[in-house]
């Protein structure tokens, strides 16, 4: 609003009527030879008995003056325009899940988020502003600015494709970004819980709206004996029923493809059995609300078997161990070079890849150990096992060598134990009795070799899974130190790995390549990334609302720009058009 500084000015204005007085007033006369004034004096005459009054008649350059006049009069009144302004920097934590971009182009909550910010930055100044995008982990979107038109460039970068928003972390991330003297603007599309509203100079924006939507909430292919099973979960994700088609194709083959109607958080599961040279089966909804939710890819998964070479003298022990292998299905037909060596000697197998599975010597009156077994939950041997009610024979007077982990123990007994030597191989000591044991008898006995050889597959040199959902990590042995990745869009990236395992950047659902070795030796595989996250999914309960607040209005002082230039200009180019009026009118007489 504007305010004026020196308000006797206004005494000025006097001078307005006294130029139009002037005009009124004044009386231009030339002298003019003529023959009789008698005309004139008839004239006179027949005047007095009509108006004494004629409106005068300004011409156009009294208007050009009396603008000129008015405009000096209002800048010496010393105008300004008041203008609200903060001390206090301003810190946007922007939602960056995919949930931002559901509904129809220009009315997604990441076009009302934008609106509102800009009408944001058009109402109050800041003494500087900063961008954090909150996806599954706050970023930083670019340095702090001056000026809110140095935003444009970071808010290119706000994708809005993340399968979760992390406010929390966001809002921690502002906080120690400014000490707390920050205002903090969250855009979301949904309501703060209790724990993402902390005390503080915080305003929460929601500008989200409850749509329509299915999703794809699981999807997985395991290979099996007779081929692969694939699996797809539709969920309806709104707060009605609803319909939608699911369709799935391989190439240019439709393998399944159904109307769905399910109500409000109702479930459809697919269950494929295809043949294992199928490859890639693509999975797709219809249009709803949220389109990067529709999509579903399974690659083929790479069969990881393991090469087993049996060392046992003991034929009995040698049965149970090979029909026990048969059962978990992960043992590869070969042999050579052997990647797992079962044997009952003392020392580590040699070969640069073979892990042992060592079978203790145990005494022929071994001790049978009822319980209670004390195991590590975390460790990949005992994944799934369930121990109470066993049998377990050992030699009582084990101990644990240094250097060995233990895995399960019985009291101070060791059972199963680890150890990695230098070269990065595993040797896995069993102390067991079948004579004095009932654990093969059970299915936890297949379950602990299955994990084994599991273990060692995942060892392996390739991806340990070819089908993940986006924010799961995908660790890569590759042949060699690089790797090739090709994103979904054929863009590639060389990767070093120094450390013989890395972790690859995927952020974005679809179907990757990697490729390492050299041409002797290659490995290629290809891997599916997909967004399988039903709470970001989930669009009933989004919102459109407000809470917190940055504070009171005396919190705010206000500037003052001065637009005595502006009038002084407008004044100058009056004066000007003045001057080239006069010179027009004169260069006619």
């Amino acid at each position: 609003m504007p305010t004026i500084t020196y308000p006797l000015a206004w005494l000025a204005v006097i001078s307005l009527p006294l130029l139009a007085a002037i005009y009124f007033l004044r009386h231009r006369f030339r002298k003019q030879p003529v023959s009789s004034l008698l005309l004139w004096q008839m004239q006179k005459e027949s005047r007095e008995g009509g108006r004494r009054f004629e409106a005068p008649k300004f011409p156009p350059i009294f208007f050009i003056e009396l603008l000129i006049l008015a405009l000096l009069v209002f800048a010496a009144l010393g105008p300004r325009w008041q203008l609200p302004h903060t001390t206090r920097p301003l810190i946007v934590v922007l939602d960056d899940s995919l949930s931002m971009t559901a509904g129809p182009a220009g009315q997604q909550p990441r076009d009302e988020a934008l609106k509102l910010l800009n009408e944001i930055l058009a109402e109050r100044d800041f003494a500087s502003y900063q961008l954090i995008a909150a996806g599954a982990g706050p970023r930083l979107l670019g340095d702090t600015v001056p000026h809110p038109n140095q935003l444009k460039d970071q808010i290119s970068l706000w994708t809005c494709s993340a399968h979760a928003a992390d406010l929390d972390a966001a809002l921690a991330l502002a906080r120690n970004l400014r000490k707390g003297d920050a205002d903090v603007l969250v855009l979301t599309d949904h309501a703060p819980a209790e724990s993402d509203l902390p005390p503080g100079r915080i305003r929460w924006e929601a500008v989200g709206k409850p749509r329509v939507n299915f999703a794809f909430v699981n999807a997985a292919r395991t290979p099996h004996a007779a081929g692969d099973r694939c699996l797809f979960e539709v969920a309806n994700l709104s707060a009605s029923a609803a319909t939608n088609t699911l369709r799935v194709t391989a190439g240019q083959q439709v393998v399944y493809e159904k109307r769905l109607l399910l109500e409000t958080n109702r479930t459809h599961r697919v269950t494929l059995p295809v043949p294992a040279t199928m490859g890639t089966l693509r999975a797709e909804l219809g249009d709803d609300a949220l389109a990067g939710d529709n999509r579903a890819a399974l690659v083929r998964p790479r069969r990881r078997l393991v090469r087993v070479q049996m060392s046992v003298t003991d034929t009995n022990l040698a049965q149970l161990i090979t029909e026990t292998l048969a059962a978990t299905g992960l043992r590869a037909p070969t042999n050579q070079p052997p990647e797992l060596v079962i044997h009952q000697s003392d020392t580590l197998p040699a070969g640069r890849e073979a892990w042992g599975l060592h079978f203790a010597t145990v005494p022929e009156k071994a001790e049978r150990f009822t319980g209670p077994f004390v195991m590590d939950t975390t460790h990949p041997l005992t994944h799934g096992l369930t121990l109470p009610g066993i049998v377990w024979g050992a030699n009582a007077t084990a101990t644990n060598v240094p250097g060995h982990l233990p895995i399960i123990t019985a009291g101070n007994v060791p059972l199963v134990t680890t150890r990695t030597d230098r070269r990065g191989r595993e040797q896995v000591t069993l102390h067991f009795a079948p004579t004095q044991s009932t654990v093969q008898d059970t299915p936890q006995w297949p379950a602990l070799f299955w994990n084994l050889l599991h273990w060692r597959a995942r060892a392996q040199p390739g991806l340990p899974e070819n089908n993940l959902r986006l924010g799961a990590e995908v660790p890569y042995r590759p042949r060699g130190k690089t790797a090739t990745l090709t994103f979904p869009d054929k863009t590639e990236q060389q990767l070093d790995t120094p450390s013989g395992e890395i972790r690859f950047p995927v952020k974005q659902p679809g179907v990757y390549t990697v490729v390492s070795g050299a041409q002797t030796n290659r490995l290629r595989e290809s891997f599916a990334v997909n967004f399988l996250a039903g709470a970001e999914s989930n669009l009933s309960a989004a919102v459109t609302d407000k809470w917190g607040a940055w504070g009171t209005e005396e919190e705010v002082r206000y500037e003052y720009a001065s637009v005595l230039p502006y009038l002084i200009l407008l004044a100058l180019a009056g004066a000007l058009s003045h001057l080239w009026m006069i010179a027009r009118q004169r260069g006619r007489t």
